[in-house]
C-alpha cells in the first residue's frame, strides 16, 4: 500500500512538473504583440461560406475565399455591392500559431455595432471587411473596423461612407 501511495505521489509530481515545463510553450501561440494593417480600401472578393455570428444584425458573416484590393482609400461609396476592409498581419511570439480575435464594426451614424470572433494565424495575411447589400438602408458617415485580442484593441481603421450618386 505504501508503494502505491509513493507511486501516486511520484506520478502526480511528474504531471505537475511536466505541466510547468510545457506551459510557456503552449501559451506562446496565443501571445499577440501587435496587429499591422498592411492595406485597406475597396476590395473585390469571392464568396466562400457563411459562418454563424450571433452578435451581428444578420446573425452570420460571409467568409471570403479570395480578395483583391481595387483601390486604396478611406472614402467608401454607400451603394449596393460595395466591399471594403483591411488586410492585416497578426504579430506574435510563435509564427504560425492560431489566435482568436474579436472583430468589431462600429456604425457611428446609427450608434450601433456588429462583432464576431475569428481565428487567425500569426504571421499570415488576414482580411476583415464589410459589404453593403440591398437588405437594408446604407447610412452615410463613419464606419470603423476594430480588432481586439483578450480585450485589448490592437488595430483600427475608420472609413467615411458617402452617399453614392445614382
Amino acid at each position: 500500500m505504501k508503494a502505491i501511495n509513493t507511486l501516486k505521489k511520484i506520478v502526480i509530481g511528474m504531471a505537475i512538473f511536466s505541466f510547468a515545463l510545457a506551459y510557456p510553450f503552449v501559451c506562446m501561440a496565443t501571445e499577440v504583440e501587435s496587429i499591422d494593417i498592411v492595406e485597406y480600401g475597396l476590395y473585390k472578393t469571392t464568396f466562400d461560406q457563411w459562418q454563424q455570428a450571433p452578435n451581428t444584425a444578420r446573425g452570420k458573416i460571409q467568409l471570403v475565399a479570395d480578395r483583391e484590393l481595387v483601390k486604396k482609400t478611406l472614402r467608401v461609396p454607400g451603394s449596393d455591392g460595395t466591399e471594403f476592409g483591411i488586410r492585416y498581419v497578426v504579430k506574435g511570439a510563435q509564427e504560425g500559431g492560431q489566435v482568436d480575435l474579436l472583430v468589431r464594426v462600429l456604425h457611428a451614424e446609427s450608434n450601433s455595432s456588429d462583432e464576431w470572433t475569428i481565428s487567425r494565424q500569426i504571421g499570415a495575411p488576414s482580411f476583415e471587411g464589410w459589404k453593403f447589400d440591398s437588405d437594408g438602408q446604407i447610412p452615410s458617415g463613419r464606419l470603423t473596423i476594430q480588432l481586439y485580442h483578450h480585450g485589448t484593441k490592437l488595430a483600427e481603421k475608420s472609413f467615411t461612407v458617402y452617399e453614392a450618386k445614382r
